[in-house]
């Protein structure tokens, strides 16, 4: 188009010598190219990145507003303390990290995925929002019914969670969450619930979860028990491991034992 344009321009300056006829072409094409690729090429996209950085500002948003709803929630379903829930969050950057560095190319291991699972790890009990105060804090052994209803938060938390998701909200958040809360209590062998997963049919977001949680509540004192020292709790999580935990989750939490430590020693 500026080409055209040119030529027509020039038509109007009749016989010109080469040199004259290429300054004056050349000055031509620019003096009309740059207002039309400006109009044509730069304008809308300027304006789609405008668009695009307020779109990623506006879902940013959104997720915190998400976050510190289900937080809230999370908080309240909690069992022994926020403690126990901000303390895990630790633990599973930790591990996540140390996987991460252990296997550079796992795909489920970008530091995006490992952002969004630190965010929803504080979910993982969400599910026990719904089971009655009395049960969370029984200190004798659950009946079976009882156990049955335990048994259930995972589920539970799933369902809350997928109410987010249905309601159009950030996918990729309420899907790592409901990964993390319906499955951190499956078990390397199979013996785990609530559907009984085995290896690495096990979301590794779980994987990573259970070790971090089964931990911190071995050292917690909670209604029904005193709370392990943290070489008890190191060995039964090292003992668990091709069993309860995966082998590959075990290894990066004997890499942190002392990064576990120094956060159990705070509280």
């Amino acid at each position: 188009m500026g080409e055209v344009l040119t030529m027509l321009v020039l038509s109007f300056f009749g016989a010109l010598s080469p040199l004259v006829s290429v300054i004056v072409n050349v000055t031509l094409l620019a003096l009309i190219t740059i207002p039309i690729v400006n109009w044509a090429v730069i304008r809308p996209m300027k304006k789609t990145l405008h668009d695009f950085e307020f779109a990623k500002h506006t879902i940013a948003v959104r997720e915190d507003q998400i976050l510190a709803v289900l937080y809230d929630l999370a908080m309240t379903a909690d069992d022994e303390t926020s403690g126990h829930i901000m303390r895990t969050q630790q633990y599973v950057s930790l591990l996540a990290n140390r996987l991460k560095s252990m296997v550079p190319n796992a795909q489920t291991l970008t530091d995006e995925n490992i952002e969004l699972l630190v965010k929803v790890a504080p979910l993982h009990d969400l599910g026990k929002v719904n089971i009655p105060d009395h049960i969370l804090g029984k200190e004798a052994p659950f009946s079976d019914i009882e156990k049955e209803l335990m048994y259930s938060h995972p589920m539970i938390g799933e369902s809350i969670l997928a109410t987010f998701q249905s309601e159009g909200f950030e996918m990729d958040l309420i899907s790592t969450a409901i990964k993390v809360a319906g499955s951190h209590h499956e078990k390397w062998d199979g013996s785990g619930y609530p559907r009984n997963l085995q290896g690495e049919d096990i979301p590794i977001e779980a994987r990573i979860m259970s070790v971090a949680d089964v931990f911190d509540a071995l050292i917690s004192r909670r209604s029904y028990k005193d709370g392990w020292s943290i070489e008890e709790a190191y060995n039964e999580i090292i003992n668990g491991s091709g069993t309860a935990f995966d082998p590959l989750v075990v290894q990066a939490f004997i890499a942190e034992r002392k990064a576990f430590e120094a956060i159990a020693s705070k509280d």
